[in-house]
């Protein structure tokens, strides 16, 4: 089977490479533009596998393009087309883009090989996701989604990580998603260093190729600037950021006429995908899919149907996901927070308000957005909305663009700046209102660094491309050729990235120590019981124990490891519960499976009528429960 995932995987990325390099030849785009655009293509075939349950046919589905690649390249008829055409494929393949991001790939795979997961969110869900897409071959079914709790998330991010899972050689190996995670956002930053890097042309032979060495080098370290979560978690924030950063980019580019006159149907393709993946990254990429469609409303397109249309679809993509939650079962209890407290019409501020306000102002003017102490400088979200204000005033003093457009590129950075963050300080006073570990300046601008992340990233990656798309304009064109390179490496993250590559190997021991203890020993009996049957994976075992006692950190932990097996959590109160309610907790849960933790049998008398005849009670077993529409019986 390892084998079958392993060449499944090199299949899966020359077929991205050669569909990049074919977009490269027809749309006269270079590899920067168009690598993602293929990535993009792959990501939304393995979302329609996964959601039949047959995502390993995205191998075939890449085998298929190979070959007919290969048909069509001999079968066309024009004149030397393809002496012609074998050239550009040849140069595409080997251009700085792809030479680039194999090396790095397969450097940065062998140097976070040790990388586990200790960051929360990947311990409560991310990594849960997946770990059982990997293991189911697609997304479960009704009820069988592991962390219910969060349940609609967007998978685009489960998928790409779960694509690099295949390299394991038939084992799950954690820091594959790490490397997914990684290689994922680097593709999409390729677009910004296909624009910066031109002005490398303004040089050439060794200064020119060191110049575009060290454009290759910003783009892994330009996120990390704006969080330092990616250095030991996977924060689908960032990923929104940077595809976010494209999309305006290239909306910016369609105004300027740079696709919208020749290449009008990639341009509009490039929009779709670039939605649809930003759609399903989270949730929330609906409110900066919005923003995006808006912007490029506001600059105008050639073609305002054909725009329409590329939004509609996208949003239909999201859709699509929407519905899958709705059939399945699968509601987020943010999701259904946030419903409450918009439609009760009882929602009341929570009387440290004012607390938190002022922790929100401390966290965002005062520090870093990556939470790190470097050498160098280290900006906050406030200190960089700064810096985006004077970046614009510089973009038209120097006229980089039409003074009209800058203005208006001006007014919708102010204006989605003052949305953006009114909307993350309204998250911490309504739904997040009883989380006190935002009761501390530093905690808060962690969270506001990365819910503020599409902002902040995407609008710099789009006001640096903006720059760079004119910089052979300016005069002093060599001198912009060295500034985004200052920026980046005066404002990187060191010590995350340290950390990163080598530093965590020195904590590894100790978080695995922690994790094993916060999974206990009759946690771990639990998951090597629940794990023992593959027939369980994809299926929702409820597990209950003496309700007088709070598990739920523990069963974070616990179900990371039980994956793909679908945990859930119940009490039994012994003085107050009978058959009867236990029957209903039963019935309530949708769980097929139960599991009683129970060593010192006081919940026997209250499980004794539920099973069925011939069975005993025992502590740890795993009972089927069966609804026969007149009550329940567990064998």
């Amino acid at each position: 089977m390892w084998t079958v995932d392993l060449i499944g995987f090199i299949l899966c990325a020359a077929a991205v490479i050669l569909m990049a390099a074919n977009f490269s030849y027809r749309y006269k785009e270079n590899m920067a533009s168009t690598l993602p655009v293929a990535y993009a293509v792959l990501g939304l075939t393995m979302y329609v596998l996964a959601i039949i349950g047959t995502l390993r046919g995205v191998f075939v589905a890449a085998s298929l393009y190979i070959v007919l690649s290969v048909i069509s390249f001999f079968m066309d008829k024009k004149k030397n087309a393809e002496s012609k055409r074998l050239a550009a494929l040849g140069k595409s393949i080997f251009s700085p883009e792809v030479i680039g991001l194999i090396v790095v790939a397969v450097i940065m795979g062998f140097l976070t090989s040790g990388l586990a997961f200790s960051w929360w969110d990947d311990i409560n869900f991310w990594s849960q996701d997946a770990k059982q897409i990997f293991y189911l071959n697609g997304f479960a079914g009704k009820y069988g989604n592991v962390s219910p709790e969060f349940g609609d998330y967007p998978p685009a991010g489960s998928l790409y990580k779960c694509l690099f899972l295949f390299t394991g050689l038939g084992k799950y190996r954690e820091n594959l998603q790490f490397l997914g995670y990684f290689v994922t956002n680097t593709i999409f930053m390729m677009p910004l260093f296909g624009v910066v890097k031109k002005a490398a042309d303004k040089f050439s032979g060794a200064k020119k190729n060191a110049l575009t060495v060290l454009y290759f080098v910003s783009m892994i370290l330009f996120p990390g600037i704006f969080n330092g979560i990616i250095y030991y978690g996977t924060p689908a924030d960032v990923t929104m950021g940077i595809v976010y950063g494209a999309l305006l980019l290239t909306l910016w580019n369609g105004r300027c006429g740079n696709e919208n006159l020749n290449n009008e149907e990639f341009y509009y393709i490039k929009i779709f995908l670039y939605a649809s993946v930003l759609l399903l990254t989270k949730s929330v990429g609906a409110e900066w899919a919005a923003f995006a469609f808006v912007f490029g409303i506001v600059f105008g397109q050639k073609n305002m149907q054909k725009y329409i249309a590329s939004g509609v679809a996208s949003f239909m993509v999201y859709g699509s996901w929407l519905g899958f939650c709705f059939i399945n079962r699968r509601v987020a209890k943010l999701t259904g927070a946030g419903i409450r407290l918009a439609t009760s019409g009882d929602y009341v501020a929570p009387a440290n308000t004012m607390d938190k306000a002022g922790f929100f102002m401390k966290g965002f003017w005062l520090l870093p957005m990556h939470g790190d102490s470097n050498l160098t400088i280290d900006v906050s979200a406030g200190a960089m909305l700064v810096l985006m204000g004077l970046f614009l005033a510089f973009l038209f003093y120097k006229k980089a663009a039409d003074k009209k457009d800058i203005m208006k590129l001006a007014i919708f950075t102010a204006a989605t700046a003052l949305l953006a963050y009114g909307i993350i300080f309204l998250a911490h006073i309504s739904i997040f209102q009883t989380e006190d570990q935002y009761l501390d300046a530093y905690a808060m601008s962690l969270s506001i660094a990365r819910y503020g992340c599409p902002f902040m990233l995407g609008g710099v990656y789009l006001l640096a491309g903006v720059l760079y798309n004119g910089a052979g304009e300016f005069k002093n064109s060599k001198i912009f050729a060295l500034a985004f390179l200052v920026f980046v490496f005066v404002t990187a993250d060191y010590k995350g990235f340290l950390f990163y590559i080598n530093g965590y190997r020195d904590v590894a021991e100790e978080n695995r120590v922690y994790i094993e203890d916060m999974i206990g020993e009759k946690g771990r009996l639990l998951v090597d019981n629940v794990t023992a049957d593959k027939e369980l994976q994809g299926k929702r075992i409820l597990v209950m124990r003496d309700g007088h006692s709070s598990y739920w950190v523990h069963n974070a932990y616990i179900n990371k490891e039980a994956s793909p097996v679908a945990l859930v959590y119940d009490g039994f109160m012994t003085e107050s519960d009978d058959t009867a309610s236990i029957g209903d907790k039963l019935l309530a849960s949708h769980a097929s499976y139960l599991y009683i933790e129970d060593d010192d049998e006081i919940s026997k008398d209250l499980f004794l009528p539920l099973l069925k005849e011939g069975s005993k009670f025992e502590s740890c077993k795993i009972y089927k429960i069966i609804n026969s529409g007149r009550g329940v019986t567990l064998e």
